[in-house]
């Protein structure tokens, strides 16, 4: 991998210009060609699914190689993805080899095995936490091992903020409903619902266990809830939970 020197000025153009893109397609375009400058290949821009539930409704760009977003799709791949599920426990950019294999090791291997094949080799990933505690992703890829410095990788961290706000606002989604749960209850059931128990959460959030576990019967309270899948279910239904 060996970027373009001059990325540094391509990307803080790109954060000058970016209120000029008017469409999705042109943002992908414009994010293509600095992708290419700083070295990458390929990349991704996804919400996270919540557990068991579809990735394609929340990818917002889709740059793979061709074939294996089918593939990762149809496998159900998420769910053993070292990159997918290390963002949904760290809010900092990480290089792909630097995530753990949290689920089962020997399917995540194979995965990765798969992605290489396809061209998906090493890679950057920048995980993006909105308001309400959504987790997103802006993952670049390379199909050779990654020699990036921090400039290099700094500058991808701004282009991916930048890039995934503006397609958020050229998104424009419907404003969301009266609220019954307060920003905190929704932070603990999104972790809840990606399959986080009470002192996971309560790491994650660096509140107490007792903390969380309140927080949880408030939920299911409010909702009417006759259990915490429950509260998951009726959040979605309601709006309650959505990615913003």
């Amino acid at each position: 991998m060996a970027p373009n020197r001059g990325y540094i000025e391509t990307v803080f153009g790109f954060v000058e210009t970016w209120e000029t893109l008017s469409d999705v397609e042109a943002v992908m375009k414009a994010i293509s060609l600095i992708v290419a400058e700083l070295g990458f290949s390929s990349f991704i821009v996804t919400g996270l699914p919540l557990l068991n539930r579809p990735l394609e409704p929340l990818v917002l760009l889709n740059c793979w190689p061709d074939g294996w977003f089918e593939r990762y799709c149809s496998q159900n791949y998420f769910e053993v993805d070292p990159i997918g599920q290390n963002v949904l426990a760290t809010s900092s950019p990480f290089l792909w080899d630097r995530a753990p294999y949290r689920r089962d090791k020997t399917l995540s291997k194979q995965m990765m095995g798969e992605a290489a094949e396809f061209g998906l080799h090493d890679g950057f990933c920048v995980p993006i936490c909105s308001a309400t505690g959504w987790q997103s992703a802006f993952s670049f890829a390379h199909d050779r091992k990654i020699d990036a410095g921090p400039k290099e990788l700094a500058a991808a961290h701004l282009l991916a903020l930048t890039a995934y706000g503006r397609l958020r606002v050229l998104i424009g989604e419907a404003p969301p409903a009266r609220r019954r749960l307060t920003p905190r209850e929704r932070e603990v059931l999104v972790w809840a619902a990606a399959g986080k128990s009470a002192w996971e959460t309560s790491a994650l959030l660096g509140i107490s266990e007792a903390t969380v576990i309140t927080h949880l019967d408030h939920i299911r309270r409010k909702l009417n809830a006759a259990n915490t899948t429950h509260a998951v279910v009726v959040a979605l239904r309601i709006g309650e939970l959505q990615p913003c």
